[in-house]
């Protein structure tokens, strides 16, 4: 089912096929029954037709040359001998004469014949007991021409007869079809043509297929790039006419989605820089109150202010960044983060990851890192790092021991500006920004940030999907 579901193309083809079988052995069945039947009564009919024009001619021919003419018109499948007497009120003796008959390989068959009539053997009685005798009765087909009544035997369920006739000089003519069966011509045929038409459907599936597959193909890398937050050329409008309409939608929509996300950052960033200005203006008019109490308490509410402002400003920045997604190796970016931190004096555990390799923006994964670990160190004192590969991912690990966040709010933190006074208060100088800052690097690159209770302390995941 694996193989069935790997391509579209794969099932299209092997649809067709199934379908082309299912409609060649349907057909099979329905025919087989009608084209022995009428093959059968083919063979017969060009039988009694033979025998009628040999006995027309045997009778105009002298007694030294009839017996030669009826050795000559023998086939694979028919004998003809005569006999003096009547051969019918034998019975099932006549199916032993004939049957040695048939025998009588073809190259012995100008030899002088046998005298098979007076032949029994068990090999015979056993050919004679597997047949339905039915007797004899007279030939009522259109196609005896010869003016002398003949006598037919049919074998019941078997392809052949048997034909008697009495000839004008009063000796009777024998003639025998058999067959085992009937070559069927057509099987072979049909299996050529089936093979043939299936080879024709698997080179048109795979034309059209191609035709429709490519786009699609396109259409998903460019989509998956997106949803990684990677630039991404326009998709080709081709292939039909509804794919290629689809394609030229989602370019529409992918430029849209460009306008709208650099809208919303030159707004953001504007706001933060004009917002500068006024800030400054207050800080100097509050130098100049006379209140050192009401002073400080002001200049503090400014300070704080002017922080979450720097902080939108980077943000916006930083989301209006156009950094190259590349390959890098994961666990060697972590370890470097880290020694940077510690130098800082934070207190840091790294589990080394050797050989995790991954396409991502590097600069945005060390940014979304360090805050997770800032984080973890400014409220538990230390924090652990590990990182690890799984089949469709990278996952990136940074717990510690501190108070944690109650269940509730674990998704509430990640809101701009978002704090918690119990554990998490004004004096950390925190704006609110860092984990909202974490997950918008995730989720531009197709993963996402989860926090989860870590018993005790927190632990934050951040997954980064691989190509």
């Amino acid at each position: 089912m694996s193989w069935w579901k790997r391509s579209l193309g794969r099932q299209i083809i092997g649809l067709m096929l199934i379908a082309l079988v299912l409609g060649q052995c349907i057909g099979f069945a329905l025919s087989w029954n009608s084209r022995r039947a009428a093959l059968k009564e083919a063979a017969e009919s060009e039988f009694v037709s033979r025998t009628s024009a040999l006995c027309e001619v045997i009778q105009t021919m002298t007694e030294d040359f009839k017996t030669n003419v009826l050795l000559a018109s023998a086939t694979t499948y028919t004998r003809f001998w005569r006999s003096a007497d009547d051969p019918r009120p034998e019975g099932r003796n006549w199916y032993i004469v004939a049957r040695n008959e048939l025998l009588t390989p073809l190259s012995d068959i100008l030899k002088p014949p046998p005298q098979a009539a007076t032949v029994s053997n068990t090999a015979s009685e056993e050919f004679v007991q597997r047949k339905s005798f039915e007797g004899w009765s007279a030939m009522e087909n259109p196609l005896w021409t010869c003016p002398q009544a003949a006598s037919v035997l049919p074998f019941r369920d078997q392809i052949g007869l048997g034909i008697v006739v009495e000839l004008a000089d009063g000796s009777w003519l024998n003639a025998v079809f058999y067959k085992t069966h009937i070559p069927n011509d057509g099987t072979y045929q049909s299996l050529v043509s089936t093979i043939a038409t299936g080879i024709a459907l698997c080179l048109f599936g795979i034309f059209a297929t191609r035709r429709i597959a490519q786009p699609l193909s396109a259409l998903a890398d460019a989509a998956e790039k997106i949803g990684r937050g990677e630039e991404s050329a326009p998709v080709p409008e081709r292939g039909p006419r509804d794919i290629a309409r689809l394609c030229g939608t989602f370019n529409q929509m992918q430029e849209r989605l460009r306008r709208f996300v650099e809208d919303r950052t030159q707004m953001l960033a504007a706001i933060g820089h004009d917002l500068r200005t006024p800030l400054t203006t207050m800080r100097l008019r509050v130098e100049q109150i006379g209140d050192p109490q009401l002073r400080d308490r002001l200049t503090e509410t400014i300070d704080d202010m002017k922080s979450m402002t720097d902080a939108t400003l980077s943000f916006a920045r930083a989301d209006a960044a156009t950094e190259k997604t590349r390959l890098v190796d994961m666990g060697s970016l972590l370890e470097s983060l880290c020694d940077d931190m510690r130098e800082l004096g934070l207190d840091i555990d790294f589990e080394e990851a050797d050989g995790i390799s991954c396409r991502c923006r590097p600069d945005g994964i060390r940014r979304a890192v360090r805050n997770l670990v800032e984080n973890a160190c400014q409220y538990a004192g230390k924090a652990s790092v590990s990182c690890k590969r799984t089949p469709s991912a990278v996952v990136i690990t940074v717990a510690d021991t501190g108070p944690g966040i109650p269940d509730a709010d674990l998704e509430q933190v990640f809101l701009p500006f978002f704090r918690l006074e119990q554990s998490r208060n004004r004096d950390t100088g925190g704006t609110g920004l860092g984990l909202s800052i974490a997950r918008a690097v995730a989720r531009q690159h197709g993963g996402d940030i989860r926090l989860e209770p870590n018993k005790p302390g927190l632990r934050a995941v951040l997954t980064v999907p691989c190509q």
